[in-house]
This record gives C-alpha cells, sequence and structure tokens, in this order.
C-alpha cells in the first residue's frame, strides 16, 4: 500500500510540474484554459522514460480549432514571448504567423522550447497545435523530431 501511495503521488508531482512549467511565458494562457473552454481542447503532458531517446524531459502540447481572433491572440502572446527567446525561427504566410519554434535561457541547464503551428482543416477551419518541452535536445534535434519542411 505505501508503494502504490508512493508512486500515486511521485505521478502526480511530475504532472504538476511539467503543468506549470511554461509558467512565466504568454502564452501559459493557452495552457491554463484562460482562452478557450477545456472541452475544446485535445492535450498531451509526457514526461520520464518514453522522452529520453528525444533528449527530453517535458512533453505538453495543446490542439484546438481556432477561430481567427483566438488565432490572433495566441500569436501575439508568442511574439511576446518571442522577444524573451534565445534562439527562434519564425515562418509567416499571407502575412500570417504559421510556424515558430523558439528557445528560452533555463536556469538548470536544459533547453525551454515552445513550438507553434496553424493548418488548414479540410472542412474550412484551421487547427492551431502548441508544444512546450524541456530538456537538453537541440533545435535542430527537435527539426529532425517533428520533421518541419
Amino acid at each position: 500500500m505505501k508503494k502504490i501511495l508512493l508512486i500515486t503521488l511521485s505521478a502526480f508531482l511530475a504532472l504538476s510540474f511539467s503543468a506549470r512549467a511554461q509558467e512565466g511565458l504568454q502564452i501559459d494562457s493557452l495552457f491554463n484554459g484562460s482562452l478557450v473552454p477545456r472541452s475544446r481542447v485535445t492535450e498531451s503532458v509526457v514526461s520520464g522514460r518514453e522522452l529520453r531517446p528525444y533528449n527530453l524531459d517535458t512533453f505538453r502540447s495543446v490542439r484546438l480549432q481556432a477561430s481567427d481572433g483566438e488565432i490572433r491572440k495566441i500569436v501575439s502572446w508568442l511574439e511576446g514571448d518571442s522577444l524573451l527567446a534565445v534562439e527562434k525561427e519564425m515562418d509567416s504566410q499571407d502575412g500570417e504567423l504559421v510556424y515558430a519554434l523558439m528557445r528560452f535561457v533555463s536556469n538548470n541547464g536544459k533547453n525551454k522550447y515552445v513550438g507553434f503551428q496553424v493548418k488548414e482543416s479540410s472542412g474550412g477551419g484551421r487547427y492551431v497545435t502548441v508544444i512546450y518541452m524541456t530538456g537538453k535536445a537541440t533545435a535542430r534535434d527537435l527539426k529532425v523530431i517533428f520533421k518541419h519542411r
């Protein structure tokens, strides 16, 4: 019983840490549900052994079908965060940001990344994916993992 309690507590602590890891960035507002109801968001959180082959410790993503106004708000948060980035790659299409990968300074010797992508859906809407990652992976490693253009 004690072992089960310790495992459960450890899993909870790991999840709560990864859930707040992007704190301090404007894009945290998207992760904490300030922009859209949780029912419209698909969220994935991964940490631990599954990420080791990728030199990552934390992977957290949100995906949602977004309105033009929601996309503008997300982009404004990303543009604000980009001022703090030590490395960034941003692509626009027709004057609108559609892709970003930004690296931020981390005080524990690991990299912090925010990734962003907008894709058109076959039904005419647009899907936004925002990813937060930490680890020793480089931006080049992440591009290989995600096979960006």
